[in-house]
């Protein structure tokens, strides 16, 4: 008895939990919920939001806005653009420059078009890295990799009233929130690194414990191929730091555990191989097709390496 009864409890629990609509759940319009002039500029995507250092023609920032007041869109009267720089990287001299007071672009609101969608006017703003130093007075040597520009965008009405990131609730400002409109974004520099692949090398060794003859047999160097592997950005595992000097003379196992990391084209060698060494490379020329490095490690190995790869080398490159 006790059996059936539990069970009519359950049907008559998942009856509720169906006959209710999901469109219950469905978030309420901002033009419903907002009775004064208030208004969000909904972020619908982050088309560009990078500055690339070695790149500042072709960097930009840009985002498309979708506004949305009382009216639906049409009380605002534009949007301000502003921008500041945060220098994150002191050590070549600190470049940090305050938001300025004027805008740098402005935007009415006869510059939106309505979404075929949602009826909502949207627009792509957009500005080039290269507009934005020159508004802040920056040059491209200013900027190393982490440092950033801080975007605002403002909202501003008839009456006077302006909407931003300093008096917008957490509830439209957070990202997950349903209104979505953080008015603002932070632009990092960035220097993408491309230096992994199948690379291909030959070595002339120069120094080993034992006797290096068995290198310099003709043709007189090592060659081979290494896969420089991506293991985080900008930073790749190194097969063998030796580049076949540890076959050629010890007749040993590849030097492997070190790590080639690039800083916006600072290279430094981490980590150590199996036997606890540690390496330091000199770039000894660059064309951009080979790199010739002159390299060593704390025990007396030594070599020069000349290395290919598709795509070359960039040039900027350096130790």
């Amino acid at each position: 008895m006790k059996r059936s009864k539990l069970f009519i409890a359950i049907l008559f629990l998942m009856g509720v939990g169906f006959s209710c609509t999901d469109t219950s759940k469905y978030p309420v319009p901002f033009d419903q919920l907002n009775t004064s002039n208030g208004g969000i500029l909904k972020q619908i995507a982050q088309t560009s939001i990078t500055f690339n250092k070695f790149d500042v023609p072709g960097s930009k920032y840009e985002v498309i806005l979708e506004a949305n007041d009382r009216d639906r869109g049409k009380l605002f009267t534009k949007v301000d653009l502003f921008v500041g720089f945060s220098d994150r990287t002191p050590a070549n001299g600190n470049a940090t420059k305050a938001e300025k007071v004027l805008p740098i672009k402005s935007y009415p609101n006869s510059a939106f078009t309505a979404d075929p969608t949602t009826k909502l006017p949207r627009l792509t703003i957009s500005v080039t890295e290269t507009e934005v130093l020159a508004f802040l007075g920056l040059l491209s040597t200013d900027l190393e990799g982490a440092d950033q520009f801080v975007f605002r965008q403002a909202m501003s009405f008839p009456d006077g009233k302006v909407f931003s990131t300093n008096n917008v609730n957490s509830s439209i400002s957070n990202s997950g929130g349903v209104f979505k409109s953080p008015f603002g974004n932070v632009v990092a520099v960035v220097c993408p690194s491309d230096l992994g692949g199948l690379i291909t090398w030959t070595t002339v060794v120069t120094a080993a414990v034992v006797p290096i003859a068995p290198c310099l047999v003709p043709p007189g160097y090592v060659s081979g191929t290494s896969l420089f592997t991506v293991t985080a950005p900008g930073k790749y595992s190194i097969p063998d730091a030796t580049f076949g000097q540890y076959k050629c003379a010890w007749n040993d196992n590849p030097a492997a555990g070190t790590k080639l990391e690039d800083a916006c084209g600072l290279l430094s060698i981490t980590g150590s191989d199996q036997y606890g060494l540690l390496y330091s490379w000199i770039i000894f020329s660059n064309n951009g097709t080979q790199l010739i490095i002159k390299w060593s490690n704390d025990y007396g190995d030594k070599g020069t390496t000349t290395m290919t790869r598709v795509g070359g080398w960039p040039l900027t490159i350096h130790f």
